[in-house]
């Protein structure tokens, strides 16, 4: 079986092979690094058109897996093209929608991200610092679809950083809203169905719920931000009648545990643990155990000493 840059080269020459035989003849290929949000540098080609600046882009890394798995190269190489070919009617379109998005201040929208994670794929965008190597990106997005806001895109905008984000956080918190769930529930149940415990009346959460809760947004999609929404932690902290610890299990929500009679380092070791088996490697949002005291996130330590860890975010 080849490695994975023998497989790039190999895959990269078929692809090439089949779109002379088979593909529109104004159709390039292009290897490039592309730096991606919590995956790191990644081994990239592009389909270019002439005429169409957007791109389908797709990653050697996950042909890679697919040919471990057994799938022939001859496949694979005619499975990127057939997609390519599709896939750029949607480019061309995708590009005017990015262009009409583009200074429409109701678009914007954040997500987190860790920097310890991050470092390369964070350089030349904006962020929004928040607490413990925690940051907000920006980007303008229409459904599931979003264009992360560069340094660059930010001029077009003619605004400071500090008024983008302001518009970016109050549209996410008001069209994603946070929702917290009792864990059992969410565990036992469809998420979808469950109550959320924030829109419940002032006070603590009803008797029963808890010890361990559930904290996304209402697409469930990169909800962990929603801790940052205003005025979010002050409410969680009334709800579970004191400070709380945070565990990050993976970039689309948090669990949140009330302090009381709760052994940190085991919980620091669970969300290791989880990290290691369970969360996939591009949504992990960080190996370390997180504690809200006094409205304030800081990263946990046991003894006075702050545990070793991969991402270093403090």
């Amino acid at each position: 079986m080849m490695d994975l840059m023998s497989f790039k080269d190999e895959f990269v020459s078929q692809c090439r092979n089949a779109l002379c035989e088979s593909g529109p003849f104004d159709m390039e290929i292009e290897e490039r690094k592309i730096s991606k949000a919590q995956r790191g540098i990644l081994n990239g080609i592009l389909f270019r058109k002439e005429g169409l600046e957007c791109a389908p882009t797709f990653y050697i890394e996950d042909f890679y897996q697919a040919y471990k798995s057994g799938t022939s190269i001859a496949d694979l190489s005619h499975n990127a093209i057939e997609t390519a070919v599709q896939s750029m009617d949607l480019a061309g379109t995708l590009a005017q929608d990015t262009l009409e998005l583009i200074g429409d201040t109701d678009n914007l929208r954040v997500r987190m991200l860790n920097i310890g994670r991050n470092k390369e794929y964070l350089k030349g965008i904006p962020c929004h610092e928040l607490s413990c190597g925690f940051v907000y990106i920006a980007e303008i997005g229409c459904d599931e679809y979003g264009a992360v806001i560069t340094d660059a895109l930010l001029k077009e905008y003619d605004m400071t950083k500090d008024e983008l984000f302001d518009i970016a956080i109050n549209n996410t918190a008001k069209g994603f809203p946070a929702v917290l769930h009792d864990l059992g529930e969410s565990v036992m149940g469809d998420p979808e169905d469950c109550v959320n415990l924030l829109e419940q009346p002032s006070g603590r959460a009803p008797a029963g719920a808890g010890p361990g809760f559930v904290l996304t947004n209402s697409r469930f999609f990169w909800g962990a931000g929603a801790l940052f929404y205003p005025g979010m932690i002050s409410r969680i902290h009334e709800l579970l009648g004191g400070d709380f610890y945070v565990l990050p299990s993976s970039v689309h929500e948090l669990i949140l545990i009330a302090v009381d009679d709760q052994d940190p380092q085991q919980l620091a070791d669970l969300v290791r643990s989880a990290n290691r088996s369970v969360v996939r490697d591009n949504e992990i949002l960080a190996n370390d155990l997180y504690i809200c005291e006094s409205g304030e996130l800081h990263r946990v330590s046991f003894g006075g000493v702050i545990p070793q860890c991969g991402d270093y975010v403090c």
